[in-house]
């Protein structure tokens, strides 16, 4: 109501300032002398004393652009919604906020996951931590919905480059122990799997996630498969199962390697009990795939 009142004695000011003009180009009109535009211009500008002030006002062509651009200025202004003060009382910060999108608490935040992917503790007592940054900060909800978006977009790249790199990783040490154990590959990812489970015991879950220095599982790497393999083969593991015809034996790689890619990739995202179900199955299905055959190693016979 008082920024419409104020409003109001500009207009009338305004009037009031036309009218003094119209007077004084009457006044002039009686003793001879023409108006001119150029005169006006200039004439109201000069009385500008302020350098910065006249250089700003040579975007307008009169005085009536001035006074509006003054005006419509003043109209924006009592629409903005300004910070309140250290020293404002709660009710100014209350309607502050609610004008602004800042929720009144910290459960007006919202933190999505990706699919698939389920809330730990960690993951809460993260999300209470920003819920209160962004409160005591009043941001609002779409700011920090905005935020939680770009840094959730960023940790899935770094994941997926992550799962990337280890199944480049897997791919490169399957193909050099594969050239190496030619036909015997798959028996001695038997042997190797079983006697990494019978080493580690309870810790073998564990064990299957440990990290190298560069980021991949360690018990992938050639070197450590190899020692198992050798190992499971010192162990005389020689029965493998069923004996699968040969026309199953194409139809058993394609699902071996099916649940050797699943299993990857959830060890990626450190789904462990899903890996460990994965792990499972393609062991069952290289055991049919190979059977009751020798136990065969890269340069020695154990039968």
């Amino acid at each position: 109501m008082a920024e419409d009142q104020a409003v109001e004695e500009e207009y009338q000011e305004e009037e009031n300032q036309e009218e003094t003009q119209e007077e004084f180009q009457e006044d002039e009109l009686e003793s001879g002398d023409e108006p001119s535009g150029e005169e006006d211009i200039s004439t109201w500008r000069d009385l500008i004393q302020d350098t910065k002030l006249a250089k700003h006002a040579e975007r307008f062509t009169d005085l009536d652009a001035l006074v509006k651009a003054n005006i419509d200025s003043r109209k924006q202004l009592s629409k903005a919604v300004v910070r309140p003060g250290e020293d404002a009382d709660e009710e100014t910060w209350t309607a502050y906020r609610e004008a602004t999108g800042v929720p009144q608490d910290v459960d007006g935040y919202e933190f999505p996951l990706p699919e698939g992917v389920d809330r730990t503790d960690q993951m809460m007592d993260g999300e209470d931590k920003w819920s209160n940054i962004f409160l005591d900060n009043n941001v609002p909800k779409a700011t920090a919905d905005a935020l939680v978006s770009e840094f959730r977009g960023e940790l899935e790249a770094m994941q997926q480059a992550k799962m990337a790199a280890d199944q480049d990783f897997t791919l490169r040490s399957q193909e050099a122990l594969k050239q190496e154990w030619a036909e015997d590959y798959d028996k001695n990812l038997i042997f190797a799997a079983r006697a990494s489970e019978k080493a580690f015991g309870k810790s073998f879950e564990d064990a299957r996630f440990m990290e190298t220095s560069d980021g991949n599982f360690m018990l992938d790497h050639p070197l450590m498969v190899r020692m198992f393999a050798q190992l499971g083969r010192e162990m005389g593991e020689g029965s493998l199962g069923g004996v699968a015809t040969a026309g199953e034996r194409e139809s058993l790689n394609e699902q071996a390697q099916g649940f050797r890619d699943k299993r990857n990739a959830a060890m990626a995202k450190d789904l462990h009990a899903e890996a460990k179900r994965w792990d499972q199955k393609e062991l069952a299905v290289l055991e049919k795939l190979h059977g009751n055959a020798p136990i065969v190693g890269t340069s020695t016979r154990n039968l």
